[in-house]
């Protein structure tokens, strides 16, 4: 009698919730349908690049993750001769799925550009929205230095040719090195994307910065051919190549995701 008593009570309470609370439990939780930012660094970086921006977003009650690609940050121990930009590509498509990630904002810096352009093209379905900082995003067969141009090749490859035993790129070759930056596979800047030609379109914007002439040709030439073609919105904004990492470049750019993610 009285295990029926504990089973007819436990009954009550459930259909109790259901009855009184007057709406379904996903609605209940009004962040369940929320965008999440998934943060990709450029070269040479590691998540940690993101602290900065993540912490303005996390301060208005959005999910931030932050992605260190293999052989940087505290993936250094597995660089190779063969890490390239696929392999980075399946870095960040491999979070989405292992954490069942949807409505995600896709978030890149630099070098970053190209692998999102990888990621949203194998796992179209979980995104809501591509942003580019001071990068460009790839057609099917091209590679970073079809967006970058002339200038970061040849820096970076004399770089790689005179410092980097042929196969990567010295971390001070494009800007003072910080101690958190690491030397980065030449191979992913030379690989080319593959999109399936029933690839969707994604909902974008570009981000482009003012400081450091080698970014030029990605800025004046790339950046407003790729976002016409698209469709997409091309903001300048004030500052460094790294906008996230200082004020106020970092302010902006925070406002300018914030309102990608409340649209």
């Amino acid at each position: 009698m009285l295990v029926i008593i504990n089973a007819l009570f436990s009954l009550f309470l459930i259909c109790s919730v259901f009855l009184f609370s007057g709406q379904p439990a996903n609605a209940q939780n009004p962040n369940a349908n929320q965008p999440v930012f998934v943060m990709v660094h450029g070269t040479f970086q590691w998540a940690g690049q993101w602290e900065p921006l993540s912490t303005i977003l996390e301060d208005a009650g959005y999910k931030v993750l932050e992605a260190t690609l293999t052989g940087l940050g505290e993936k250094e121990h597995l660089l190779s001769k063969e890490t390239g930009l696929l392999t980075h590509v399946l870095d960040v498509s491999n979070m989405l799925s292992w954490r069942d990630l949807h409505n995600v904002i896709l978030v890149s810096h630099s070098y970053g550009g190209p692998v999102i352009t990888g990621v949203a093209a194998r796992q179209p379905d979980r995104i809501k929205h591509l942003v580019f900082i001071d990068t460009v995003p790839l057609d099917h067969g091209e590679n970073l230095i079809d967006g970058f141009g002339p200038d970061v090749y040849e820096t970076a490859k004399t770089a790689v040719d005179e410092a980097g035993d042929g196969w990567v790129i010295p971390s001070d070759a494009l800007r003072e090195a910080k101690p958190t930056m690491r030397p980065h596979p030449w191979k992913s800047y030379v690989e080319r994307i593959d999109i399936p030609v029933d690839t969707p379109a994604f909902a974008g914007t570009i981000i482009v910065a003012t400081e450091g002439e080698v970014f030029d040709h990605m800025r004046k030439v790339q950046a407003p051919a790729r976002a016409e073609k698209r469709g997409w919105s091309l903001v300048t904004v004030e500052g460094p190549h790294q906008l996230m990492e200082v004020s106020p470049s970092k302010e902006v750019v925070a406002e300018i995701l914030l309102g990608i993610a409340g649209n």
